[in-house]
């Protein structure tokens, strides 16, 4: 098996109105929670995460949009790392994409210029730190995956259905 048994953006219909679901998750919460997930409510966007006390870089959060549909509720669902992590990758890639393209610019100019072209060693740099990030990524990406399993599951055992397969059954339609 994968790293992930699913991925981690999906979508599905429930029969299930949009209060309904989000009744039965916070029911949930309060009555079967043992990894003490807590939830975070605004008018149809459920954050499902870990609490802050037992969480680590890495630990994923539940994103679940929820729109009223003509059969039920569209749910919309992404399990990924928080925000923070997004950014610092999203900055790291910025970053090292800003290096290497200095790095050219300043080489080509050297060499117009008949110097040493010292500035193509931001290349090689820049290439090195992108693995760098990318493997990160990879890491963090395994550390997490029995979290964003549990995500899943709970939300399968509170909307009483496997939603990934569902999500799947209804993409093929």
């Amino acid at each position: 098996m994968g790293i992930l048994e699913f991925r981690p953006r999906f979508r599905f219909t429930t029969p299930l109105a949009k209060h309904e679901v989000v009744g039965r998750i916070g029911a949930r919460l309060r009555t079967d929670n043992p990894q003490q997930l807590w939830l975070k409510d605004s008018d149809g966007h459920l954050v499902l995460s870990f609490p802050s006390r037992s969480t680590h870089a890495w630990s994923p959060q539940m994103d679940l949009n929820l729109e009223v549909h003509d059969t039920g509720t569209l749910v919309r669902c992404l399990i990924g790392p928080s925000p923070g992590i997004w950014m610092l990758f999203s900055a790291g890639y910025i970053v090292l994409s800003l290096l290497a393209l200095t790095g050219i610019t300043l080489g080509f100019a050297q060499l117009s210029l008949g110097h040493g072209a010292w500035g193509f060693w931001a290349l090689p740099v820049s290439a090195v730190g992108t693995v760098v990030l990318v493997l990160m990524a990879r890491a963090g990406r395994l550390r997490a995956a029995d979290e964003m399993r549990v995500l899943k599951h709970f939300v399968d055992a509170a909307l009483g259905c496997d939603c990934f397969k569902l999500a799947m059954a209804q993409a093929g339609e």
